[in-house]
């Protein structure tokens, strides 16, 4: 799979920057979790990355070629689920499958195979047994289950997710970073926002956002080296204690930038 990269993004809106240069690589077979404050840029930063809004500058490549310029290519390998559900609650499991691969698959599909797409997707989420149940009569974390094979079904090797675990209780957060990481090592290239701390070290590569800014970029431990903290928790408390932009260029000094940024 080809190397997704943003290069020098900058998203405007109003006249107000809300994302200043963010330079990241995502690589195949890894899960990377964006997170950062409450309007530190990460909603901004995956409309870019999925071509919902297209940069004032910079620009989003895959394989050295600007995604914008081919996004309609682009799309087919993506699947993007949004924080909120996107499926409709009277529908079945299976029922809610078959319309979305009516829309996302190809026509030229036979039928055969669109029903053992389905099976190994249900399969493959845990969702075997409640193919038959009404999607508002799942949990929370099996709805969630169900807007990530509804994009699986179309075998995206880019797959981004926006706050996938909200609401979750701690239990199911921790089965869905699973799968999540399964997902990832299984081929394919997996971001993922999220406000939860609880689980970073389940993911292969941890970015931080402050005000629009990239302000880190690595794995768990070096999360932690990085800020001087003893736990994630803190990472926000000492991001405060400074300007972001001051963050940034300490990151932009640091051995993890060029790091982020090789293939």
């Amino acid at each position: 799979m080809a190397e997704l990269r943003m290069e020098a993004v900058t998203f405007r809106a109003g006249g107000k920057a809300l994302l200043h240069e963010a330079s990241l690589s995502f690589r195949c077979g890894e899960l990377t979790a964006i997170i950062g404050p409450s309007g530190c840029g990460k909603s901004t930063l995956l409309k870019c990355l999925t071509t919902s809004r297209r940069p004032a500058s910079g620009r989003v490549s895959l394989a050295g070629q600007d995604v914008w310029a081919m996004r309609a290519e682009y799309r087919l390998a993506l699947g993007y689920v949004p924080q909120d559900d996107v499926i409709h609650p009277q529908l079945t499991v299976a029922e809610a499958f078959e319309f979305a691969s009516g829309l996302r698959l190809d026509t030229s599909v036979p039928p055969a195979e669109i029903r053992s797409r389905i099976d190994s997707t249900a399969a493959a989420l845990g969702l075997a047994g409640a193919k038959d149940r009404r999607i508002h009569r799942l949990s929370g974390g099996q709805r969630k289950r169900v807007n990530i094979g509804i994009e699986l079904l179309a075998d995206p090797k880019i797959l981004v997710l926006d706050e996938p675990a909200s609401g979750l209780d701690p239990g199911t957060e921790e089965d869905l970073v699973k799968l999540l990481a399964a997902l990832a090592h299984g081929g394919r290239t997996v971001v993922t926002t999220t406000h939860s701390m609880e689980y970073l070290a389940a993911f292969d590569r941890i970015v931080v956002l402050a005000a629009g800014y990239v302000v880190f970029c690595g794995s768990r431990p070096e999360l932690l080296a990085h800020f001087a903290v003893d736990h994630e928790a803190e990472v926000f408390k000492a991001i405060r204690g400074k300007p972001a932009e001051a963050w940034a260029a300490l990151y932009r000094r640091s051995p993890l930038f060029a790091r982020a940024l090789s293939s």
